[in-house]
């Protein structure tokens, strides 16, 4: 399941492509490619506040109210709406993750999926104090030979449904459901070995 993922554009560049209007840049984030991003480090994500549209930074991964030395990196969207990890954020703290690209390790093979011109993109997510969970859904066509699940990636138009707090739980359930995307690719990657770390998912 989706635990590795990649944002090279600057905060400046996803700024200007959300419609966001960014008074101060986060250092971390501001020019330096991330490549290989994993559960626990700080991410940048949109939520909505008073109506506007903000940048935010979050660690990935809600802690696990059983065990706080472990992360919960991913929600199932079948479930997110009433399972009490989540149910809340679901629907009072949805976020978007920017994103350009994501791994998976099919045959242990390292492999990114992305579109062919790297586009930004967004998973949907949930944040909870200083952290956020990715959500994910049944894999489509082109995901299921590689895992049986995938990250719930947004359409452009379905970012402002989605961050809305007036949305129906029945309309956000359908912009987490399956879908197809059209035009992506998988590139095997060479070297890219995942970090040890503590995580859960739900």
């Amino acid at each position: 399941m989706c635990a590795r993922y990649r944002l090279k554009l600057s905060l400046r560049h996803i700024a200007e492509l959300l419609g966001l209007s960014v008074t101060e840049l986060f250092e971390e984030f501001s020019e330096r490619p991330r490549l290989n991003i994993s559960i626990s480090q700080r991410v940048p994500i949109v939520t909505l506040d008073n109506g506007q549209r903000k940048l935010a930074v979050a660690e990935w991964g809600f802690l696990a109210p059983w065990d706080k030395s472990k992360r919960i990196f991913n929600a199932a969207g079948e479930t997110v709406a009433v399972k009490p990890t989540f149910r809340e954020s679901f629907k009072h703290r949805r976020c978007l993750i920017p994103a350009d690209g994501f791994y998976e390790w099919p045959n242990k093979q390292p492999t990114l999926i992305h579109f062919p011109d790297d586009r930004l993109f967004c998973f949907a997510g949930l944040w909870l104090g200083g952290t956020m969970t990715m959500i994910t859904c049944a894999p489509n066509d082109f995901m299921r030979l590689i895992h049986h699940r995938m990250p719930a990636i947004l359409r452009d138009e379905d970012y402002a449904a989605w961050l809305d707090p007036q949305s129906s739980g029945t309309e956000l359930q359908s912009l987490i459901a399956m879908r197809n995307w059209d035009g992506v690719q998988t590139d095997a990657i060479p070297k890219l070995t995942p970090d040890s770390a503590s995580t859960a998912q739900d």
